[in-house]
């Protein structure tokens, strides 16, 4: 089980004043906001909150154990990030959801640019960059069937504005809301106000007609868009151009065997010969 410390009156200050922001919509979901909990990802699966209609979303203001994608850690300072993830169910009845994470990216992708953000890009399956910098990262996990309606967790971690010594391991390039903007980033209920709304619009969207209806959305952003790619799996390495992604949300890698349908691995440009990239 997670452990997660109450609420303190900053963080049900801050509860609130999210709850204000969204308005009417502020019905549609279920929000809890803490100081700290060993992830807000884990929180949600292993003990997921009983189904009243609502979307459940559970901000930290500090996380201890952030997870991200294979195993990894989201790394993240006090102050410095946004970290929270919503629980969405699905209706009886719909299929096992392809390309959410990619729905998810897309959702963020256009919170930031009504925010100002400029030059946002995604990068399958799962980042959100700036300019080729990352700013955000996704986590989507699926929980158990067990004869109810499919429902996923997705968690994810907002760079706000990172001290000045951070570091993230193998992560070339990172970057931060506050550089972004070039300013002082919004408050984190106006941030994570503009995200929700972003998200119920769109998952709307995602649930009447799936992620075809949003792919051309998502290509418009796609930050390898007919770059050279290589594509590290547990056991081999991919190499090609990057020809998009399909209806599934699995990604196209044109190669000189034909089209090749990736759904997992990691996504990094492939140097080439002569060292201009």
């Amino acid at each position: 089980m997670s452990s997660i410390r109450p609420s303190t009156p900053s963080a049900r200050a801050c509860a609130t004043e999210l709850a204000s922001l969204l308005g009417a919509r502020a019905r549609d979901f279920a929000l809890e906001w803490v100081e700290c909990c060993d992830s807000t990802n884990a929180r949600l699966v292993d003990a997921p909150p009983a189904d009243d209609g609502r979307v459940h979303v559970l901000v930290a203001d500090r996380q201890t154990a952030g997870r991200g994608r294979r195993g990894r850690q989201w790394l993240s300072w006090e102050g410095a990030s946004l970290t929270f993830s919503l629980l969405w169910r699905f209706a009886p009845g719909t299929p096992a959801p392809a390309g959410l994470s990619l729905a998810a990216g897309l959702a963020l992708a256009r919170a930031l640019e009504q925010l100002g953000v400029e030059g946002v890009q995604l990068k399958w399956p799962n980042d959100v960059l700036v300019h080729g910098e990352k700013l955000a990262g996704i986590l989507v996990e699926l929980l158990p069937v067990r004869g109810r309606p499919p429902a996923a967790v997705i968690g994810i971690g907002l760079n706000l504005r990172l001290p000045a010594d951070a570091a993230i391991p193998d992560q070339a390039g990172v970057t931060d809301l506050a550089a972004a903007l070039g300013g002082e980033p919004p408050s984190r209920p106006v941030l994570l106000a503009a995200i929700l709304g972003e998200f119920h619009r769109l998952f709307d969207t995602y649930a009447a007609a799936g992620f075809p209806a949003l792919r051309g959305a998502w290509e418009q952003r796609n930050a390898f868009a007919e770059l050279p790619v290589a594509v590290r799996g547990e056991s081999a390495t991919l190499q090609g151009t990057c020809a998009g992604v399909d209806d599934d949300g699995a990604l196209l890698l044109r190669t000189g065997d034909g089209v090749q349908r990736v759904l997992a691995g990691d996504v990094s440009l492939r140097p080439l010969l002569d060292g201009s990239r």
